[in-house]
């Protein structure tokens, strides 16, 4: 509860207005954001039928998990958000990612590997 208080003192968007934020399609009702009748129950009785009220936390916990993986699909959208800006920031991915920083055949095995199995 004190995350989510927290979340909604600093302007945290709602779970929706955080989907359209990212460019995804927000949820118009509970079964949009998971198949579980115990959970959209528990969502009922905390925000009734207003999909918009929904907390982000509370919502990235409810959301179903994308087939195959272990995070949901706003998660991912955050990950990749985040997993590339960190590559974008990074020195030796950018303005470091040379001959003189690897060595040239550091830099030349770099450029050839194609999976982790290289």
């Amino acid at each position: 509860a004190l995350d989510i208080y927290r979340d909604r003192e600093r302007g945290v968007p709602r779970y929706n207005e955080f989907r359209r934020n990212l460019l995804m399609i927000p949820i118009s009702k509970w079964k949009d954001l998971t198949d579980d009748e115990e959970v959209i129950e528990a969502l009922r009785e905390v925000y009734g039928d207003d999909v918009e009220k929904l907390d982000l936390q509370v919502g990235l916990h409810a959301e179903k998990k994308i087939k195959g993986f272990a995070i949901s699909e706003t998660a991912f959208n955050i990950f990749l958000l985040i997993a590339s800006r960190r590559l974008e920031a990074d020195r030796f991915f950018t303005t470091n990612f040379n001959a003189r920083t690897y060595t040239e055949k550091g830099f030349e095995w770099v450029n050839k590997t194609e999976t982790l199995k290289d």
